[in-house]
């Protein structure tokens, strides 16, 4: 008996061992490099405005969009791989459809909030917001608003999104001269009012967006 209980007690240790390399050996629970290290999060931070929209004192809409630019498509692209664990070539593939979407036009991700959920229709067909893009000669509107899942991806990617937003992919096809290093700005407007997110303009005149809880 008592080689026996020598036997289980080196078995319960042994176990306990095994138990608590494997405790040792996980991920964190936040990805690294974090959401808010290195150049992602300062191109993303660059690149995103975030707009209120009040009746008096009642609360109507929020909207925070990002930029989708090359160089912020291509550093969300490269921080993704980093958390993902891609191939080079996986990689490669990735910005080159990168480039190519755009090719197509000026791009947001937008996070939209309304007091009513029934005004959050940005993806509908009419909706009641009409969405343009204005640089001060020139206007081109949306043609196209796709609704975005909500997963833990774009949650550390855009780590404002608030647990009330709606999240969409807005796309507007642009004529005029390239935006980079120049103020435009993209106007949500309905009958509830208008919000207007101004881009490369001074500091004092815009809001950076606030983590959500």
């Amino acid at each position: 008996m008592t080689r026996r209980a020598c036997a289980l007690a080196l078995l319960a240790l042994a176990g306990c061992g095994a138990i608590q390399g494997v405790k040792s050996r996980l991920p964190p629970r936040r990805p690294d490099p974090g959401p808010d290290a290195g150049a992602w999060a300062d191109l993303r931070d660059a690149a995103t405005r975030q707009e209120r929209l009040y009746d008096g004192f009642v609360h109507r809409a929020t909207a925070t969009a990002t930029w989708l630019s090359p160089p912020v498509r291509e550093a969300a692209t490269r921080r993704l791989a980093e958390w993902q664990g891609w191939a080079e070539v996986d990689l490669e593939k990735a910005l080159a459809a990168d480039r190519a979407e755009a090719a197509q036009g000026e791009e947001f991700l937008l996070a939209f909030y309304t007091a009513s959920p029934r005004d959050n229709d940005l993806d509908a067909r009419p909706s009641v917001w009409r969405l343009r893009l204005d640089d001060g000669s020139t206007q081109a509107v949306a043609s196209s608003v796709a609704g975005v899942t909500d997963d833990a991806t774009i949650r550390q990617l855009f780590p404002f999104v608030g647990p009330f937003d709606q999240l969409y992919r807005v796309r507007i096809p642009w004529p005029g001269a390239p935006l980079e290093g120049r103020p435009f700005q993209l106007e949500i407007a309905g009958a509830l009012g208008r919000l207007t997110l101004r881009y490369n303009v001074p500091a004092p005149e815009v809001e950076r967006p606030h983590v959500a809880p």
